[in-house]
């Protein structure tokens, strides 16, 4: 289950610093290597060893399975200490209350995304070992919790790829692999919210 977890503060946020480094982009008829896997790993656990990136790998969804193995030993209980360098700076968010956030980069590390050229100028294609955050939002296995019938396909995955059977995967791909029992799922979310505005 998603969910923020704030600190309340009087200062305002201060610049951002960055943390991801190293490039996602590949050239035309780029294929990764029986290694590309294991590179992608140690980046992601790399990425993880920062604290306001635990932070918000905790609360769940996609980049929470992705993330558990290294998380199970130190899962976060509060904002980061640093929250003040990794909150939201947008101008509608709220400067007394932080929370931690990551940036489109560090959401694409922990994923394993790629941009890969097409030939055609500056176009690019977007390649990814598992989906984002927001195609997992859209799809029919985010109910809200992580349930069986994500955990199978996460582990039918990994094993795809530990075996060299698995291959990078477009957004439009990804948006049919995630497409089970959409309408299902809409249907039951709609009926929980109805039930807990009625509790409220």
């Amino acid at each position: 289950m998603k969910f923020k977890v704030l600190r309340h503060v009087w200062y305002p946020p201060v610049p951002r610093p960055r943390t991801v480094f190293q490039s996602n982009l590949r050239p035309p008829g780029w294929e990764p290597d029986k290694y590309e896997y294991m590179d992608y790993e140690l980046r992601r656990n790399r990425l993880l060893r920062l604290s306001h990136v635990r932070v918000v790998a905790a609360q769940g969804g996609i980049i929470w399975r992705l993330c558990k193995q290294e998380l199970t030993s130190d899962i976060p209980s509060g904002p980061s200490r640093d929250v003040q360098f990794f909150a939201d700076t947008s101008q509608h968010a709220s400067q007394q209350y932080l929370f931690d956030t990551l940036t489109q980069d560090e959401i694409e590390t922990l994923c394993g995304l790629y941009y890969v050229g097409t030939g055609t100028g500056d176009q690019t294609t977007t390649l990814s070992w598992w989906p984002t955050p927001t195609l997992w939002s859209t799809s029919g296995l985010d109910v809200g919790y992580w349930t069986h019938s994500a955990e199978k396909m996460f582990q039918s995955r990994l094993t795809a790829i530990r075996e060299g059977r698995a291959k990078l995967l477009t957004t439009r791909k990804w948006k049919g692999e995630l497409s089970f029992y959409k309408n299902q799922t809409r249907k039951f979310i709609a009926a929980v919210e109805k039930q807990c505005v009625k509790l409220l």
